[in-house]
């Protein structure tokens, strides 16, 4: 490690480096009096050093002294304007002046010169948020919290100051609150036309997906990703006899079966299902970007693939005759899902409980299974299983032949249209939200 080089013994530079020593160790040791002490003699003959100003301008705003506060914070940034902690003080200063635009100037100094700068972020949205600016105060808290290891963990970390930490809290509530109007103002048409009551779970959901209130699932095992529809019956596996549409699909599994046949004759236009950047990729270590778990999907974000379904022209008639969930640019998605021999899907969530997912098994050999929940299944080939995958689940083909499964998604039948109609304006209004405040 490069360190500043000490000056000689007995030059100014080495007494004044010795008492900086001696008063940092005081104020470290909570001793602010006599350090504030030293480091005044430092001043003295010192007058531009950049931690005694720094120092004593935080004493003076302490005391309520702006005035001084603000004559020394502003030597400081004549030495050197690139501190953000002095850009943040003299907005902290600022404030306590009730002069916000000023103050919010000088925070937007700091973030500019830090992005990671926290709490001038939080300041930022305060600000914003006070002179009803909500944009900006979403933009501003979201950039905050993003820094964050996550809220209770700062929330519950000793070593950051008590006045810190209700920042924290603070910047949260608001943020969460105004999560929650924004998704409420997008569920106004559907409130008007429903009523209230019919919408009652999904703006619990909404208070869960805007962090304002925290998910009580119904079920050990159930723990979706995304979005969490509560007071919905906790139910990992459905009796494919409910949905009487289902006898058709499975009539036509062998047609769909050449289909695939066709498919795996060229297996490089197969993808990894799994294709993680830039996150915690050890849950799915063995099959990130593998093929041991591959997919050929024919929609995507409610969307069918068009060149892809021009290769499975019956299979994609069939799908666009199904019940399958809409929401533009969410769902449904449909996909062929291959698992090579050996290979484990380890215990995983899916995003939500709102939702379906069905498979119309169409290869499986022997020592092939799948566990949703407590309860373990095999497929049958041509036989429909129907389950919730927002349970914790998993699967494995143990045997040396390929395992192959059509998936796609639906509605889960619990639901009423009402609210049908009301997760579609949610997970739309939750998609533009994070796209306008890039969270």
């Amino acid at each position: 490690m490069n360190r500043k080089a000490i000056p000689e013994p007995g030059t100014p530079g080495w007494h004044i480096h010795t008492l900086t020593e001696s008063a940092r160790q005081l104020a470290k040791n909570g001793n602010y009096a006599d350090a504030e002490k030293i480091y005044e003699q430092i001043l003295d003959a010192a007058p531009y050093h950049i931690r005694s100003l720094n120092f004593l301008a935080t004493r003076a705003m302490e005391r309520g002294d702006s005035a001084r506060a603000l004559a020394l914070y502003e030597r400081a940034l004549e030495v050197d304007s690139k501190r953000p902690i002095i850009h943040q003080n003299i907005g902290i200063l600022l404030l306590t002046e009730k002069d916000p635009e000023s103050a919010l100037r000088c925070f937007q100094n700091a973030t500019s010169i830090r992005e990671d700068f926290i709490y001038s972020w939080i300041y930022q949205g305060n600000i914003h948020l006070q002179a009803g600016r909500k944009d900006e105060a979403i933009t501003a808290y979201a950039r905050a919290l993003k820094l964050l290891p996550s809220v209770n963990a700062t929330l519950a970390d000793s070593r950051i100051p008590a006045s810190k930490r209700e920042l924290v809290r603070n910047a949260a509530a608001a943020l969460y609150g105004l999560k929650y109007d924004y998704f409420t103002a997008a569920l106004a048409k559907n409130m008007d036309e429903h009523g209230e009551q019919p919408m009652r779970r999904v703006l619990k959901a909404a208070r869960i997906k805007s962090g304002l209130t925290t998910p009580e699932y119904l079920h050990a095992l159930q723990h979706p990703d995304w979005l969490y529809m509560p007071d919905v019956e906790p139910r990992p596996f459905f009796d494919t006899r409910d949905f009487k549409w289902m006898h058709e699909l499975e009539i036509r599994h062998t047609e769909i079966r050449r289909e695939l046949d066709s498919l795996l004759a060229h297996p490089e236009d197969l993808e990894a299902y799994v294709n993680i950047e830039g996150e915690d990729t050890r849950q799915w270590s063995e099959l990130n970007h593998s093929k041991d778990w591959s997919s050929y999907h024919l929609y995507r974000g409610g969307e069918p693939i068009t060149e892809n379904c021009k290769r499975c022209p019956v299979t994609a008639d069939i799908l666009s005759g199904l019940p399958l969930i809409k929401i533009p640019g969410h769902a449904a998605e449909a996909f062929f899902s291959i698992l090579r021999p050996g290979t484990h899907i380890p215990p995983h969530h899916g995003v939500a409980n709102y939702k379906l997912a069905v498979h119309l098994p169409l290869a499986v050999p022997d020592q092939c299974a799948i566990r949703v929940g407590y309860e373990t299944r095999t497929w049958t080939e041509g036989k429909c299983l129907v389950f919730d995958d927002s349970f914790q689940h998993e699967a494995w083909n143990k045997s040396d032949q390929l395992r192959a499964v059509l998936i796609f998604e639906i509605w889960n039948p619990l639901l009423s249209p009402a609210e049908r109609s009301g997760l579609t304006t949610l997970v739309q209004a939750v998609g533009e939200f994070n796209r306008k405040f890039e969270v």
